[in-house]
């Protein structure tokens, strides 16, 4: 579940990085940040 949230953060970089098309660029700040409250959650996960 790490990989996932980590992959849901560069892919919100990524959208928010490309000059093509607005509706990715407005969406990446959401991406970006369901990623990283993802990443919070599971890292509290025991092994």
């Amino acid at each position: 579940m790490e990989i996932a949230a980590c992959v849901l953060i560069t892919l919100g970089l990524l959208m928010l990085l490309q000059p093509f098309f607005l509706i990715l660029y407005t969406w990446s700040f959401v991406t970006m940040l369901a990623g990283t409250v993802m990443f919070m959650v599971v890292s509290k996960f025991p092994e």
